[in-house]
């Protein structure tokens, strides 16, 4: 008997989780809020509240969700610009690192995934959480397995152009700015001597 057989079924099962995902990668992708309403409720999904910090001005909101899944999931859908960009949810979470439950549920997952789709992307090169990327029907689908102080797997799927789009933003407005533009950050309280070199 191997460690796995050992471990408690898998709750929400993978095959609900991966089935969940080819219904969100077929069809048309909302592109006004009346149909992502629509697209929730054939999908048995409700809407939560906005859960970003009121302070902070962004062009990406975030609501909590609940999907039809068995379990205790953390769910979200996200906006970008008003536009429906996608939903993410962490379906298998430890406070234990490397727990065969949370490590099982990422495994059958990626091989049921890479069966209907093919192998995956890891454009990211993150050797600590790699990452396994899809693009499907205009769709990104992201799956990542978090394994440092605990263990865990996040599951997103968004419309592939708005999720470049808001992270290309998010990148841009993290940089660091300088007073006047420059690569070198030139200070304007650095002047120059009178008759040394500029």
């Amino acid at each position: 008997m191997d460690a796995q057989e050992h471990s408690p079924a898998l709750i929400p099962d993978p095959a609900a989780i991966v089935a969940l995902v080819e219904t969100l990668v077929a069809g048309m992708w909302p592109r006004s809020d009346f149909e992502r309403k629509a697209f929730f409720q054939r999908l048995g999904f409700a809407s939560g509240a906005k859960w970003d910090d009121a302070s902070t001005v962004s062009a990406t909101a975030h609501f909590a969700l609940q999907t039809p899944l068995a379990g205790d999931l953390f769910s979200s859908w996200t906006q970008y610009h008003g536009k429906f960009m996608g939903v993410s949810m962490q379906p298998y979470t430890s406070m234990t690192t490397n727990d065969l439950s949370t490590r099982a549920g990422y495994e059958a997952i990626r091989a049921q995934l890479t069966a209907h789709y093919g192998e995956p992307a890891n454009p990211w090169h993150d050797p600590v959480v790699p990452a396994c990327v899809w693009n499907v029907n205009g769709r990104r689908v992201v799956i990542r397995f978090f394994n440092l102080q605990h263990s865990g797997m996040m599951l997103s799927v968004d419309d592939a152009g708005l999720a470049v789009a808001a992270a290309t933003e998010a990148k841009r407005l993290n940089e660091p700015t300088h007073w006047n533009n420059s690569e070198e950050a030139v200070s304007p309280f650095v002047l120059p001597r009178l008759g040394g070199r500029v």
